[in-house]
Protein backbone atom coordinates (compact mmCIF):
# COMPACT_ATOMS: atom_id res chain seq x y z
CA UNK A 1 0.00 0.00 0.00
CA UNK A 2 0.83 3.63 -0.54
CA UNK A 3 2.16 5.49 2.32
CA UNK A 4 3.40 8.48 0.67
CA UNK A 5 -0.79 9.52 -0.17
CA UNK A 6 -3.98 9.56 1.14
CA UNK A 7 -7.85 9.83 0.28
CA UNK A 8 -10.04 12.07 2.36
CA UNK A 9 -13.22 13.92 1.63
CA UNK A 10 -14.79 17.49 2.47
CA UNK A 11 -16.43 18.02 5.85
CA UNK A 12 -19.64 16.14 6.68
CA UNK A 13 -19.26 14.05 3.60
CA UNK A 14 -22.71 11.94 2.37
CA UNK A 15 -22.95 8.57 1.89
CA UNK A 16 -22.43 8.81 -2.11
CA UNK A 17 -19.54 11.16 -2.08
CA UNK A 18 -17.29 8.93 0.87
CA UNK A 19 -18.18 6.20 -1.32
CA UNK A 20 -16.76 7.91 -4.15
CA UNK A 21 -13.33 8.54 -1.82
CA UNK A 22 -13.15 4.93 -1.01
CA UNK A 23 -13.48 4.02 -4.37
CA UNK A 24 -10.56 6.55 -5.56
CA UNK A 25 -8.34 5.02 -2.29
CA UNK A 26 -8.73 1.61 -3.46
CA UNK A 27 -7.77 2.62 -7.62
CA UNK A 28 -4.64 4.57 -5.86
CA UNK A 29 -3.97 1.66 -3.62
CA UNK A 30 -3.73 4.48 -0.69
CA UNK A 31 -5.53 5.16 3.17
CA UNK A 32 -8.93 6.08 3.33
CA UNK A 33 -8.94 9.29 5.99
CA UNK A 34 -11.68 9.89 7.67
CA UNK A 35 -12.26 14.08 7.63
CA UNK A 36 -14.98 14.99 10.47
CA UNK A 37 -14.65 18.83 11.05
CA UNK A 38 -10.84 18.18 11.40
CA UNK A 39 -8.49 20.56 9.08
CA UNK A 40 -5.87 18.80 6.83
CA UNK A 41 -2.92 19.43 9.17
CA UNK A 42 -4.74 17.62 11.85
CA UNK A 43 -5.54 14.61 8.93
CA UNK A 44 -2.11 14.85 7.52
CA UNK A 45 -0.67 14.45 11.41
CA UNK A 46 -2.09 10.97 12.01
CA UNK A 47 -0.69 9.77 8.52
CA UNK A 48 2.81 10.85 9.44
CA UNK A 49 4.19 9.23 6.08
CA UNK A 50 1.92 11.05 3.83
CA UNK A 51 3.35 14.23 1.76
CA UNK A 52 0.05 14.30 -0.60
CA UNK A 53 -3.73 14.16 0.04
CA UNK A 54 -6.13 13.81 -2.61
CA UNK A 55 -9.58 15.61 -1.39
CA UNK A 56 -13.06 14.48 -2.80
CA UNK A 57 -15.22 17.50 -3.09
CA UNK A 58 -18.73 17.69 -4.03
CA UNK A 59 -17.98 19.58 -7.24
CA UNK A 60 -14.16 18.66 -7.83
CA UNK A 61 -11.04 16.81 -6.90
CA UNK A 62 -8.72 18.89 -4.68
CA UNK A 63 -4.57 17.48 -4.66
CA UNK A 64 -3.36 19.35 -1.68
CA UNK A 65 0.11 18.99 0.08
CA UNK A 66 1.73 19.13 3.29
CA UNK A 67 3.78 22.48 2.56
CA UNK A 68 0.47 23.61 0.88
CA UNK A 69 0.50 23.49 -3.18
CA UNK A 70 -3.03 22.61 -4.02
CA UNK A 71 -4.00 21.74 -7.63
CA UNK A 72 -7.24 21.04 -9.23
CA UNK A 73 -8.82 20.38 -12.95
CA UNK A 74 -9.34 23.42 -15.25
CA UNK A 75 -8.35 23.73 -18.65
CA UNK A 76 -6.71 26.94 -18.32
CA UNK A 77 -4.26 27.86 -21.29
CA UNK A 78 -5.78 24.98 -23.53
CA UNK A 79 -9.19 26.77 -23.11
CA UNK A 80 -7.74 29.97 -24.15
CA UNK A 81 -5.40 28.48 -27.06
CA UNK A 82 -8.78 26.56 -28.37
CA UNK A 83 -10.41 29.68 -27.89
CA UNK A 84 -7.74 31.25 -30.44
CA UNK A 85 -7.84 28.55 -32.66
CA UNK A 86 -11.48 29.02 -32.84
CA UNK A 87 -11.20 32.78 -34.12
CA UNK A 88 -8.38 31.80 -37.32
CA UNK A 89 -5.36 32.48 -35.16
CA UNK A 90 -2.56 29.65 -35.66
CA UNK A 91 -1.20 27.42 -32.62
CA UNK A 92 2.53 26.00 -32.57
CA UNK A 93 0.89 22.97 -31.60
CA UNK A 94 -0.94 22.50 -34.89
CA UNK A 95 1.84 24.01 -37.05
CA UNK A 96 3.66 21.11 -35.47
CA UNK A 97 1.62 18.42 -35.51
CA UNK A 98 -0.49 19.13 -38.46
CA UNK A 99 -3.80 17.05 -37.45
CA UNK A 100 -6.69 16.75 -39.58
CA UNK A 101 -10.30 15.32 -38.48
CA UNK A 102 -10.11 11.27 -38.27
CA UNK A 103 -6.36 11.35 -37.05
CA UNK A 104 -5.65 9.76 -33.93
CA UNK A 105 -2.51 11.31 -31.25
CA UNK A 106 -1.27 9.85 -27.68
CA UNK A 107 -0.21 12.19 -25.54
CA UNK A 108 2.07 10.78 -23.14
CA UNK A 109 2.50 13.47 -20.44
CA UNK A 110 -1.20 14.37 -19.93
CA UNK A 111 -1.07 16.67 -17.13
CA UNK A 112 -4.36 19.24 -17.00
CA UNK A 113 -5.14 17.83 -20.77
CA UNK A 114 -4.66 21.68 -21.98
CA UNK A 115 -3.24 20.81 -25.88
CA UNK A 116 -4.65 17.38 -25.90
CA UNK A 117 -8.22 19.36 -25.73
CA UNK A 118 -6.42 21.01 -28.97
CA UNK A 119 -5.76 18.26 -30.52
CA UNK A 120 -9.14 16.21 -29.51
CA UNK A 121 -10.85 19.68 -31.45
CA UNK A 122 -8.59 18.90 -34.24
CA UNK A 123 -8.57 15.36 -35.10
CA UNK A 124 -12.83 16.28 -34.90
CA UNK A 125 -15.60 13.61 -33.56
CA UNK A 126 -14.22 11.04 -36.06
CA UNK A 127 -10.97 11.38 -34.15
CA UNK A 128 -9.63 10.14 -30.78
CA UNK A 129 -6.53 11.58 -28.70
CA UNK A 130 -5.64 9.14 -25.36
CA UNK A 131 -3.74 10.35 -22.97
CA UNK A 132 -1.39 8.95 -20.24
CA UNK A 133 -0.18 10.50 -16.71
CA UNK A 134 2.57 9.51 -14.76
CA UNK A 135 1.19 11.20 -11.61
CA UNK A 136 -1.35 8.57 -10.80
CA UNK A 137 -3.36 11.27 -8.43
CA UNK A 138 -2.97 13.48 -11.08
CA UNK A 139 -4.19 11.71 -13.95
CA UNK A 140 -7.55 11.05 -11.39
CA UNK A 141 -7.98 14.59 -11.21
CA UNK A 142 -7.86 15.33 -14.89
CA UNK A 143 -9.49 12.08 -15.87
CA UNK A 144 -12.41 13.34 -13.48
CA UNK A 145 -12.68 16.96 -14.66
CA UNK A 146 -12.68 16.11 -18.56
CA UNK A 147 -15.68 14.01 -17.56
CA UNK A 148 -17.95 17.28 -15.51
CA UNK A 149 -15.58 20.31 -16.14
CA UNK A 150 -17.96 22.73 -18.28
CA UNK A 151 -17.22 25.76 -19.52
CA UNK A 152 -19.24 28.38 -21.34
CA UNK A 153 -18.21 27.32 -25.09
CA UNK A 154 -19.72 23.67 -25.84
CA UNK A 155 -16.97 23.19 -28.76
CA UNK A 156 -14.05 22.99 -25.73
CA UNK A 157 -16.82 21.24 -23.30
CA UNK A 158 -17.05 18.34 -25.93
CA UNK A 159 -13.29 18.50 -26.87
CA UNK A 160 -12.44 17.55 -23.64
CA UNK A 161 -15.36 14.63 -23.21
CA UNK A 162 -13.47 12.97 -26.39
CA UNK A 163 -10.40 12.63 -24.13
CA UNK A 164 -9.87 8.82 -22.95
CA UNK A 165 -7.27 8.67 -20.07
CA UNK A 166 -5.49 5.38 -21.14
CA UNK A 167 -3.13 4.90 -18.39
CA UNK A 168 -2.36 6.00 -15.29
CA UNK A 169 1.70 5.38 -14.72
CA UNK A 170 4.51 5.95 -16.13
CA UNK A 171 4.32 6.27 -20.41
CA UNK A 172 6.60 3.83 -21.19
CA UNK A 173 4.41 1.01 -19.57
CA UNK A 174 1.92 1.65 -22.13
CA UNK A 175 4.09 2.55 -24.80
CA UNK A 176 6.37 -1.39 -24.94
CA UNK A 177 3.08 -2.98 -24.77
CA UNK A 178 0.66 -0.76 -27.45
CA UNK A 179 1.13 -2.17 -31.06
CA UNK A 180 2.94 -0.83 -33.89
CA UNK A 181 1.76 2.06 -35.80
CA UNK A 182 -1.02 2.38 -33.61
CA UNK A 183 -1.54 6.26 -33.23
CA UNK A 184 -1.01 8.87 -35.82
CA UNK A 185 1.00 11.30 -33.63
CA UNK A 186 2.78 10.30 -30.45
CA UNK A 187 3.37 13.47 -28.40
CA UNK A 188 5.45 14.22 -25.13
CA UNK A 189 5.82 17.73 -23.24
CA UNK A 190 7.58 16.59 -19.92
CA UNK A 191 8.86 19.21 -17.42
CA UNK A 192 11.50 21.25 -18.81
CA UNK A 193 15.29 20.50 -17.88
CA UNK A 194 16.18 24.37 -17.83
CA UNK A 195 14.21 27.02 -15.90
CA UNK A 196 11.70 28.77 -18.14
CA UNK A 197 10.42 32.65 -16.74
CA UNK A 198 7.04 32.81 -15.84
CA UNK A 199 5.56 32.94 -18.98
CA UNK A 200 2.31 31.36 -20.32
CA UNK A 201 4.35 27.98 -20.46
CA UNK A 202 4.78 27.91 -16.50
CA UNK A 203 3.28 25.15 -15.07
CA UNK A 204 2.72 26.62 -11.60
CA UNK A 205 1.79 24.27 -8.41
CA UNK A 206 1.15 21.26 -11.10
CA UNK A 207 4.72 20.78 -11.15
CA UNK A 208 4.26 19.86 -7.19
CA UNK A 209 2.35 17.35 -8.04
CA UNK A 210 3.68 16.05 -11.52
CA UNK A 211 5.71 13.71 -13.16
CA UNK A 212 9.30 14.58 -13.61
CA UNK A 213 10.95 11.26 -15.16
CA UNK A 214 12.99 12.23 -17.58
CA UNK A 215 12.33 11.70 -21.03
CA UNK A 216 14.56 8.60 -22.15
CA UNK A 217 15.80 7.82 -26.10
CA UNK A 218 14.15 4.14 -24.99
CA UNK A 219 10.65 6.19 -25.14
CA UNK A 220 11.48 8.02 -28.27
CA UNK A 221 12.40 4.37 -29.96
CA UNK A 222 8.95 2.93 -28.64
CA UNK A 223 6.96 6.08 -29.95
CA UNK A 224 8.72 5.80 -33.01
CA UNK A 225 7.32 2.27 -33.35
CA UNK A 226 3.47 3.21 -32.57
CA UNK A 227 3.53 5.99 -34.55
CA UNK A 228 2.47 6.32 -37.86
CA UNK A 229 3.51 9.58 -38.89
CA UNK A 230 4.89 11.88 -36.47
CA UNK A 231 6.65 12.31 -32.86
CA UNK A 232 6.71 15.30 -31.32
CA UNK A 233 8.32 16.78 -28.12
CA UNK A 234 7.97 20.08 -26.75
CA UNK A 235 10.90 21.73 -24.98
CA UNK A 236 12.49 25.08 -23.67
CA UNK A 237 14.14 26.31 -27.02
CA UNK A 238 17.40 26.23 -25.54
CA UNK A 239 17.53 22.36 -23.64
CA UNK A 240 19.61 19.83 -25.19
CA UNK A 241 16.99 17.65 -24.98
CA UNK A 242 16.03 17.35 -28.45
CA UNK A 243 19.88 17.02 -30.29
CA UNK A 244 20.17 13.94 -27.11
CA UNK A 245 16.51 12.38 -28.56
CA UNK A 246 18.09 12.71 -32.15
CA UNK A 247 15.04 15.43 -33.13
CA UNK A 248 16.78 18.12 -35.37
CA UNK A 249 13.61 19.76 -36.73
CA UNK A 250 11.51 21.69 -34.65
CA UNK A 251 8.65 24.45 -34.74
CA UNK A 252 8.26 27.82 -32.95
CA UNK A 253 8.57 31.51 -33.67
CA UNK A 254 12.47 33.18 -32.96
CA UNK A 255 11.07 34.97 -29.73
CA UNK A 256 9.48 32.26 -27.95
CA UNK A 257 10.87 30.04 -25.19
CA UNK A 258 9.21 26.58 -25.71
CA UNK A 259 9.67 24.59 -29.33
CA UNK A 260 8.17 21.47 -30.82
CA UNK A 261 10.19 19.09 -32.27
CA UNK A 262 9.26 17.02 -34.56
CA UNK A 263 10.53 13.44 -35.83
CA UNK A 264 9.37 12.01 -39.16
CA UNK A 265 8.79 8.80 -38.62
CA UNK A 266 8.88 7.98 -42.23
CA UNK A 267 12.08 9.50 -42.40
CA UNK A 268 13.82 8.17 -39.22
CA UNK A 269 13.04 4.50 -40.43
CA UNK A 270 14.63 6.02 -43.61
CA UNK A 271 17.46 6.79 -42.19
CA UNK A 272 17.86 2.99 -39.95
CA UNK A 273 17.50 1.36 -43.19
CA UNK A 274 20.25 3.30 -44.79
CA UNK A 275 22.45 3.13 -42.01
Amino acid sequence: MRTDLIVTTSHKPDAALAARAAGFAQELGCALAGRHAEGMPVVFGRYPEAQKALIVQSARLLLVDRVGHEVFFHPNLGALRLRNLLRGHPDYLQLAMQLVPGESVLDCTLGHAGEATLCAFLVGETGEVHGIEGSRELGIVTREGLRVFETENRIINAAMRRIQVVHLGHHLEFLKACPDKRYDVVYFDPFFDVAVDMTEETMGALKAFGDHSILTLEAITQAKRIARRLVVVKTARWSELLAELGITEFVGARHRRVVYGTLSVSDSEKSATEG
